[in-house]
């Protein structure tokens, strides 16, 4: 039978019994253990150790974890803190001619971004008030003459007299005085594009955005539509205490698609140029994109009316959807809401035919 060895005191007793005895006290110590001679020698090597605690089956604990449930307090129904809505238009070419472009298209697709601008509108007033709204323009609102932009006699349907007087102009004032009639005030800011441009000696102010936007301001707009444009390349809008810098966006050069990398540099530089604007607003690219400029800047690309654009399919590689951005604007929160409004239904997603549902 196997000895258990003692631990605590009995350990040290034995301790000091095994160093005062001769080998043949050792030997009957280790009888009375009932352990043999080497068995003693080793027990005398092992440190003295506080008997263990009786060992006993663990119980695990399961503890049950009970989430405190949320309650979220929605404001009353439309008694949200007021925004400004705010829709961005430009790159429209009025006047172009492509496959799935012309100037019939070009108004029709003015009516649709009335009626999806309006329906994000009514949306949202469900939640608090849309008083206001702002029209920022980007430029290139015509498609011009120049050649050196592709504006040939097979792919224009008039001349840039006509683009901005029997097309531009009367579709532009039709939505300014459809959109007064949902809200209080209607401003409309513009900025010259390269389009507008007839040739490269010219003035930049001669330019054919600069013609529609001054026939724009003197015509005879019911009260409470504003027009104002810029002189400059760019433009400064206060909306809700918020800087907007809107530009056209040729001034950032490209050749194999939207150079976002010189995009960047040059808005960061601007940026730190023009007093830190918060938001940044162009088109000229053909396609719509929102982008982080820095951890205080984001860049808001719109996209155009016209499809189909040679320029969009030979420099950007893409064929354009048409789309514009509409979002609101908060007086302490800023940019809020955004949404890409889709002018024509033909460019909407497709779902795919014959899929099973899961």
């Amino acid at each position: 039978m196997k000895r258990k060895r003692p631990y605590g005191q009995k350990m040290r007793d034995f301790n000091t019994e095994w160093d005062k005895s001769n080998k043949q006290g050792k030997i009957e110590l280790c009888k009375r253990y009932n352990i043999n001679y080497i068995g003693g020698k080793q027990w005398r090597c092992l440190p003295v150790d506080e008997e263990p605690a009786e060992i006993k089956s663990q119980e695990i604990e399961v503890k049950v974890i009970t989430p405190e449930i949320l309650q979220y307090k929605p404001p009353a129904r439309g008694k949200g803190d007021p925004e400004t809505q705010v829709i961005v238009i430009g790159d429209d070419h009025a006047g172009e001619i492509t496959p799935t472009f012309n100037v019939e298209v070009y108004k029709k697709r003015f009516k649709q971004l009335f009626q999806t601008a309006l329906a994000i509108t009514n949306l949202h007033r469900n939640m608090y008030s849309l008083n206001d709204l702002v029209i920022l323009d980007v430029g290139d609102n015509v498609h011009g003459e120049n050649p050196y932009q592709g504006s040939t006699v097979e792919t224009v349907a008039c001349g840039a007299v006509n683009q901005i007087y029997d097309i531009a102009l009367p579709t532009i004032i039709e939505l300014l005085v459809s959109f007064r009639q949902e809200f209080k005030t209607v401003k409309f800011y513009g900025v010259r594009g390269n389009h507008g441009r007839y040739s490269r000696l010219a003035p930049r102010t001669s330019n054919w955005d600069m013609a529609l936007y001054q026939s724009l301001k003197r015509a005879n707009l019911p009260s409470g539509i504003e027009v104002n444009y810029s002189e400059d390349f760019k433009a400064m809008v206060d909306i809700e205490g918020f800087d907007f810098f809107v530009f056209h966006g040729d001034q950032v050069r490209a050749s194999m698609g939207v150079p976002y990398f010189a995009l960047t540099r040059k808005v960061q530089t601007w940026c730190s140029t023009f007093n830190n604007f918060p938001y940044a607003v162009l088109g000229h690219f053909h396609k719509e994109d929102f982008l982080r400029i820095s951890p205080t800047t984001k860049a808001l690309i719109n996209g155009p009316m016209v499809t189909d654009d040679p320029y969009a399919l030979e420099i950007m590689g893409v064929s354009s959807i048409p789309c514009h951005w509409t979002f609101g604007c908060h007086k302490n929160r800023g940019l809020t809401w955004l949404y890409s409004l889709i002018l024509d239904r033909a460019f909407l997603p497709k779902k795919r035919m014959g899929k099973k549902k899961c």
